[in-house]
Protein backbone atom coordinates (compact mmCIF):
# COMPACT_ATOMS: atom_id res chain seq x y z
CA UNK A 1 0.00 0.00 0.00
CA UNK A 2 1.14 3.47 -1.05
CA UNK A 3 1.74 6.28 1.25
CA UNK A 4 0.94 10.04 -0.50
CA UNK A 5 1.99 13.73 1.06
CA UNK A 6 -0.38 16.54 0.92
CA UNK A 7 0.17 19.82 2.34
CA UNK A 8 -3.07 21.14 3.27
CA UNK A 9 -3.59 24.96 4.43
CA UNK A 10 -6.47 25.20 7.70
CA UNK A 11 -8.74 28.45 7.53
CA UNK A 12 -6.92 29.77 10.19
CA UNK A 13 -4.05 30.01 8.15
CA UNK A 14 -2.34 27.31 9.33
CA UNK A 15 -0.40 24.45 7.48
CA UNK A 16 -0.43 21.03 7.53
CA UNK A 17 1.39 18.37 6.04
CA UNK A 18 0.11 14.93 5.83
CA UNK A 19 0.76 11.54 4.95
CA UNK A 20 -1.96 9.76 3.78
CA UNK A 21 -2.56 5.96 3.68
CA UNK A 22 -4.15 4.93 0.00
CA UNK A 23 -7.52 4.05 -0.16
CA UNK A 24 -9.32 4.21 -3.30
CA UNK A 25 -13.18 3.61 -1.03
CA UNK A 26 -11.49 6.41 1.29
CA UNK A 27 -11.88 10.01 0.67
CA UNK A 28 -9.92 13.14 0.99
CA UNK A 29 -12.35 14.22 3.51
CA UNK A 30 -11.73 11.71 6.13
CA UNK A 31 -8.06 12.65 5.76
CA UNK A 32 -8.50 15.72 6.95
CA UNK A 33 -11.36 16.04 9.53
CA UNK A 34 -13.36 13.94 11.82
CA UNK A 35 -16.72 15.32 10.27
CA UNK A 36 -18.77 12.31 9.29
CA UNK A 37 -21.82 13.94 6.69
CA UNK A 38 -21.83 10.64 4.45
CA UNK A 39 -19.75 11.76 1.95
CA UNK A 40 -22.29 12.48 -0.70
CA UNK A 41 -21.91 15.67 -2.22
CA UNK A 42 -24.84 16.91 -0.38
CA UNK A 43 -23.84 19.93 1.64
CA UNK A 44 -20.38 21.80 0.69
CA UNK A 45 -18.98 21.58 4.42
CA UNK A 46 -15.85 20.03 2.39
CA UNK A 47 -15.53 22.58 0.18
CA UNK A 48 -11.59 23.11 -1.22
CA UNK A 49 -9.35 24.94 -3.56
CA UNK A 50 -6.35 22.72 -4.94
CA UNK A 51 -3.20 25.07 -5.85
CA UNK A 52 -1.24 22.40 -7.03
CA UNK A 53 -2.25 18.81 -8.63
CA UNK A 54 -5.82 20.03 -9.39
CA UNK A 55 -5.28 18.56 -13.21
CA UNK A 56 -4.80 14.71 -11.97
CA UNK A 57 -7.68 14.67 -10.24
CA UNK A 58 -10.85 12.80 -11.50
CA UNK A 59 -13.23 15.43 -13.34
CA UNK A 60 -16.41 16.37 -10.48
CA UNK A 61 -19.45 14.30 -11.15
CA UNK A 62 -22.72 16.44 -11.81
CA UNK A 63 -23.89 16.07 -7.96
CA UNK A 64 -20.88 17.75 -7.17
CA UNK A 65 -20.97 20.09 -9.47
CA UNK A 66 -24.19 21.18 -8.91
CA UNK A 67 -23.27 21.29 -4.87
CA UNK A 68 -19.88 23.66 -5.92
CA UNK A 69 -22.02 25.52 -8.19
CA UNK A 70 -24.66 26.10 -5.24
CA UNK A 71 -21.18 27.57 -2.85
CA UNK A 72 -20.25 31.57 -2.96
CA UNK A 73 -16.51 31.04 -2.74
CA UNK A 74 -16.35 28.78 -5.63
CA UNK A 75 -13.15 29.28 -7.81
CA UNK A 76 -11.95 27.40 -11.24
CA UNK A 77 -9.97 24.80 -8.57
CA UNK A 78 -13.01 23.88 -6.25
CA UNK A 79 -13.85 20.51 -5.33
CA UNK A 80 -15.46 19.11 -2.55
CA UNK A 81 -12.70 16.56 -0.68
CA UNK A 82 -15.63 13.99 0.14
CA UNK A 83 -15.67 13.20 -3.74
CA UNK A 84 -11.76 13.22 -4.40
CA UNK A 85 -10.20 9.62 -3.77
CA UNK A 86 -7.60 8.36 -1.95
CA UNK A 87 -5.78 7.45 -5.08
CA UNK A 88 -2.32 8.15 -6.67
CA UNK A 89 -3.63 11.30 -8.28
CA UNK A 90 -3.79 12.82 -4.54
CA UNK A 91 0.35 12.40 -3.75
CA UNK A 92 2.04 16.01 -4.01
CA UNK A 93 -1.17 17.93 -4.09
CA UNK A 94 -2.23 21.12 -1.83
CA UNK A 95 -5.08 22.85 -0.94
CA UNK A 96 -6.66 25.30 1.07
CA UNK A 97 -10.06 24.16 3.22
CA UNK A 98 -13.05 26.78 2.42
CA UNK A 99 -16.05 24.45 3.97
CA UNK A 100 -16.93 25.61 7.22
CA UNK A 101 -17.33 21.90 8.25
CA UNK A 102 -13.77 21.11 8.65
Amino acid sequence: MSTFHIKAEDRDGSVRELEIEENPSGNLMAALTDAICGGMAGCGTCHITVSKGFEGLRKPEEDEEFMLDSLPNLTDQSRLSCQVALTSAIDGIELKVLGDGM
